[in-house]
């Protein structure tokens, strides 16, 4: 019974490492495709205009002030 319950238990731990495993390698493999690097620059490029528009518009309102 005992030979039972290691070899279930062995089989459950396998099954769970490879998969946390294969899930960890699939994020890894998602940031390499063209695409997705292309959306995060976009968004990245995005909020440093966002940054250089609202510093100039903070400029303005001390001056304006």
């Amino acid at each position: 019974m005992d030979n039972l319950i290691d070899w279930f238990y062995g089989q459950v731990v396998g099954f769970l490492g490879n998969f946390f495993a294969e899930m960890g390698n699939m994020g890894v493999e998602l940031f390499d495709l063209d695409w997705v690097q292309a959306i995060v620059l976009f968004f990245s490029q995005l909020g440093w205009a966002l940054f250089g528009v609202s510093l100039v518009v903070c400029i303005f309102e001390c001056g304006i002030d």
